[in-house]
C-alpha cells in the first residue's frame, strides 16, 4: 500500500462525515461530547503540561485546547495538526480567541518526518493522540507511535499520551466501525519496552477505552 492510499484510508471516514454534515462535532466520529471531554480530562491528568509545547495530532476542531483552557491549564503553546482541511479551517476559527494556539494542516500517518520537525523547529514536548488512531490498524498505529516516541524521547521532559478502544472491555464484541479495538496488553508492553515511566488508565469508561502516558526519565524531575 502506498503512502497516498494509506493516507486516504485513514482519513476517508472523516472526509465522508464532513462532506455529509459539514465541519461540526459529529464529523469527528466521537460517541458524545461527554465521552470526548472525559478522555481529554484523563489525558490532562496524566500529563505535566505547565509551560509545555503540546502537539495535538488529529486535532479535529481543536477541542483539546479549549478543554485545557477551561481547566486552567497553563500550557506554553498548543499546536493542533489536522489532516482534513475543512476541520482545520473550522478549528482555526474556533480557537481564534485562545492564546498561543495554532492549527496546521498535516497528516501524521503519511508524513514520516512530521514529528522530528515538530521537535526540532517548534520545540514540541508533548505529543497527544486523542481518538485519532482509531481508524488505523494496530500495526499502523504502532508505527506512528514509534516515530512520535523516537522524536519526543530526545526532548528533556518529553511525553507521549494516546488513547484507544480497549479489547479488554466487556463490550469488546460490540461493533465500533469505523474505529478498531487495539490489544491493550500489547500496547502497554510496547510502551514499557521504551521507558519505565508508563501510566495506564483503564478505569474511566468501564474499560471501553484506555489511555497510555509515557515519559522520559527526566519528565517528573
Amino acid at each position: 500500500m502506498t503512502n497516498e492510499q494509506h493516507q486516504s484510508d485513514y482519513l476517508d471516514p472523516y472526509r465522508r462525515a464532513v462532506r455529509d454534515g459539514g465541519a461540526r462535532f459529529e464529523s469527528l466520529l466521537w460517541h458524545s461530547p461527554e465521552a470526548q471531554q472525559k478522555r481529554f480530562d484523563v489525558m490532562i491528568d496524566c500529563c505535566e503540561l505547565l509551560g509545555r509545547v503540546v502537539v495535538d495530532l488529529g486535532a479535529g476542531l481543536g477541542d483539546l485546547a479549549r478543554r485545557m483552557h477551561e481547566r486552567g491549564v497553563e500550557y506554553g503553546r498548543y499546536i493542533g495538526v489536522e489532516g482534513v482541511d475543512p476541520l482545520a479551517a473550522e478549528a482555526r476559527r474556533r480557537l481564534a480567541d485562545l492564546p498561543e494556539c495554532e492549527i496546521r494542516s498535516g497528516d501524521f500517518v503519511a508524513d514520516a518526518t512530521l514529528f522530528d520537525r515538530l521537535v526540532k523547529h517548534d520545540r514540541a514536548e508533548v505529543f497527544a493522540f486523542s481518538g485519532s488512531l482509531n481508524t488505523l490498524e494496530q500495526s499502523d498505529a504502532e508505527r506512528v507511535l514509534d516515530r512520535a516516541w523516537d522524536a519526543v524521547s530526545r526532548v528533556r521532559g518529553g511525553q507521549l499520551v494516546f488513547n484507544f478502544l480497549s479489547d479488554r472491555s466487556r463490550r469488546s464484541r460490540e461493533p465500533t466501525g469505523p474505529a478498531s479495538r487495539f490489544d491493550t496488553h500489547r500496547l502497554v508492553g510496547w510502551a514499557l519496552d521504551r521507558t519505565p515511566l508508563v501510566v495506564l488508565r483503564h478505569d474511566y469508561w468501564g474499560g471501553h477505552d484506555a489511555t497510555v502516558w509515557m515519559g522520559t526519565p527526566d519528565t517528573l524531575a
